[in-house]
């Protein structure tokens, strides 16, 4: 499981969100929604519509280690 999974499901469960009402709320089936989470990998538009889709945003960075 990668970590975006792992860290998307405890949100889900903190915010006693099931996959199924997930489903619904992405308008694709709860297979669908247990698939993309158990994948190794998901694409950047799949993870977007899953946090859009409880009212969150996606958001990444980085931060450089070389000093000037």
């Amino acid at each position: 499981m990668n970590t975006f999974a792992t860290a998307f499901k405890h949100y889900l469960i903190d915010h006693n969100i099931s996959q199924s009402d997930l489903a619904i709320k992405c308008n694709i089936s709860p297979q669908a929604v247990s698939n993309l989470l158990n994948r190794d990998n998901i694409s950047l538009d799949k993870m977007n519509m899953l946090v859009n889709a409880v009212g969150c945003e996606l958001v990444f960075g980085f931060v450089s280690t070389i000093s000037d």
